[in-house]
Order: structure tokens, then C-alpha cells, then sequence
């Protein structure tokens, strides 16, 4: 079963992709998710596929003594696929990102040390209306988990997704945790206060494009004004080509934007870029 070695080295502002095989894989990351979350004093919420998620709530508070309390004070919550991403009655993705970012903001303003998010996706497998908007929605997200106050993971279930969807949905989100695999996050974008802006670190590659992408078309947005925005690049590893161009892109295209902290090879890369884009 997988257990903390999985989700312990999570950060606030993370948001990860977990591909789980089992139910009992499964259930031991959403146990220890919830255990470590109210040890260190944050909002948990929980979202199962159940359309009743008793059951989940029973195993939660098995696994935790202080479970029956967090639910009764609000700091744990657990909801199902019916109540959350399908309120509407179908996946409306837009909705359902913007729901998400008031949830978030209101735990910010309630006072809670830091928000958890956990969610089994398998509810996307089926003939559920508006699912083809589901990578636009993962990506999107990356821009409210950037603010670093919260954190989130995704749980898909190997057996019901096919191997081109999960890849393709992997790609939306920063890093990718494989079950008792206790690597980070392979890309962290996180705003930043000073210099106003936005800090990368880790790899941006193919396997998280789609999320950096994102997350630089709403840093204006996410940003506002008109003072000057920095992406901090000097914790960022590697970029492949395609990562570099979304850098250089951004910089060019969004006023009042300076790409700074580059290494020498990643300066390099930026430049021939800027070189074939001109």
C-alpha cells in the first residue's frame, strides 16, 4: 500500500499527478493524505467517485482518531465526483476551475495554515458530458495552485484510463508521483512577491507543458497591474526547446514581463529561440 513516502514531500502550491493501480493503493493515499494534512493544521478536502462517500468517511476516521472532530469543525470535508466536478450535471470545466479558486480563496481567509485537495478522477472515465475539457481544466488549475497557498493531487486509476489519455492528462499537471516513489514534483511554479513575479524550478519538459503553459498565459491576469513581472529561472534545471519558446513567448507577449537567473546553457537555448522566433 502506498503509503507516506508517496506524498510527504509535497509542498504547498504542488499539484500532482498520482497513476495508482488498486483500490487498496488507492485508500492508503487518500488515508495518509488526510492524516498528514491535519497534523500540520491545513483544510483537507477529499473528493471520492462515490455517489454516497460514507464509506470513505468511515475509512478516514479509522485510519485517524481526530477525523470525526475535522469533520465536525470543517476542516476536513468529503465530497463526491455528484456534489463537485458534476454539480452541474455534467463537467462544466470553466465552472468547476472557477469554483475552485473561491474555495481556495476562503480558506485563506478563514485562517487555515494551508489547503489540501485530493481527488479520484475515475468519475472521468466514463460517457460523462464535457470530459474532453478535462486536460484544459488540469492545466488551468496550475494558475491557482501557483499562489502557493494550496496543494493538490490527482489520483487516476491505471485500470480505467487508457495509456494515451493518461499521458495526455499527466502532461497537464507540473510533476508526476509515482506510488512509494518518493522523487518531488518535476516542475514548481510558484508567484512571487519580490520581485513580483513568478519562480520556476525543477525541469520543464513535455511531461508538464501544458501546465507551464498555462500558468504563463494567466500571470498578467493573475498578477494584475502594470509593474514589471520577473520569471525566475534560476532554479530551473532544464528546459526542452519547446518549454524555452513558451518562456520566450511569454516575455515577448505580455508587457512589463523580463525572464532573469538563466544558467548559462539555459541562456543559450533562450537565445537561439529568440533567434528562430524573430
Amino acid at each position: 500500500m502506498a503509503g507516506t513516502t508517496t506524498l510527504a514531500g509535497l509542498q504547498a502550491g504542488d499539484h500532482v499527478c498520482v497513476p495508482y493501480l488498486g483500490a487498496s493503493v488507492r485508500a492508503g493515499i487518500m488515508e495518509d493524505f488526510v492524516r498528514e494534512g491535519l497534523a500540520d493544521g491545513d483544510k483537507v478536502i477529499c473528493c471520492t467517485v462515490q455517489d454516497d462517500p460514507d464509506a470513505l468517511t468511515a475509512a478516514l476516521a479509522e485510519a485517524d482518531a481526530r477525523v470525526p472532530e475535522a469533520l465536525r469543525d470543517g476542516r476536513l470535508l468529503v465530497c463526491s465526483a455528484t456534489k463537485s466536478y458534476l454539480a452541474a450535471g455534467r463537467f462544466d470545466a470553466e465552472r468547476t476551475a472557477a469554483d475552485w479558486r473561491e474555495v481556495v480563496g476562503q480558506a485563506e481567509r478563514d485562517g487555515h495554515a494551508g489547503l489540501r485537495i485530493i481527488a479520484d478522477m475515475s468519475w472521468a472515465t466514463g460517457a460523462v458530458p464535457g470530459t474532453e475539457r478535462l486536460p484544459w481544466y488540469e492545466a488551468e488549475v496550475n494558475r491557482i495552485f501557483a499562489r502557493g497557498f494550496a496543494r493538490g493531487v490527482c489520483l487516476y486509476d491505471r485500470e480505467t484510463f487508457t495509456p494515451a489519455r493518461l499521458r495526455r492528462y499527466i502532461s497537464t499537471h507540473p510533476g508526476t508521483v509515482e506510488p512509494d516513489d518518493p522523487q518531488p514534483p518535476q516542475l514548481r511554479m510558484r508567484h512571487t512577491a519580490e520581485p513580483r513575479g513568478l519562480a520556476l524550478t525543477g525541469e520543464a519538459d513535455i511531461a508538464n507543458r501544458a501546465a507551464l503553459i498555462a500558468v504563463l498565459d494567466g500571470l498578467r491576469a493573475d498578477l494584475p497591474g502594470t509593474d514589471p513581472l520577473t520569471i525566475d529561472l534560476s532554479g530551473l534545471n532544464f528546459a526542452d526547446v519547446a518549454a524555452a519558446s513558451a518562456l520566450v513567448r511569454a516575455a515577448r507577449r505580455v508587457p512589463g514581463v523580463r525572464l532573469a537567473g538563466a544558467s548559462r546553457r539555459l541562456a543559450g537555448l533562450l537565445e537561439l529561440v529568440r533567434q528562430a522566433d524573430a
